[in-house]
């Protein structure tokens, strides 16, 4: 079963370029022969947490979101 999945790395120092956590979980995601639908990178701010994970809640394409 594929699983359509929204990645959220929450950092302060990291851009898409150099954030090793989300890499890799892009990479397992791949391998698991899942749908990556989106992936973001923000500050460690609550608003803009709450912002992303609040339009991806409304997204019926996604089943999954996780965070970093």
């Amino acid at each position: 079963m594929k699983v359509n999945i929204a990645l959220l790395t929450v950092t302060d120092t990291r851009t898409i370029d150099n954030d090793k956590s989300g890499g890799i979980l892009v990479n397992k995601i791949k391998e698991a022969d899942h749908n990556l639908i989106d992936r973001k990178i923000c500050k460690d701010n609550k608003k803009d947490i709450i912002i992303i994970l609040n339009g991806w809640l409304k997204n019926e394409k996604i089943d999954v979101i996780i965070t970093t």
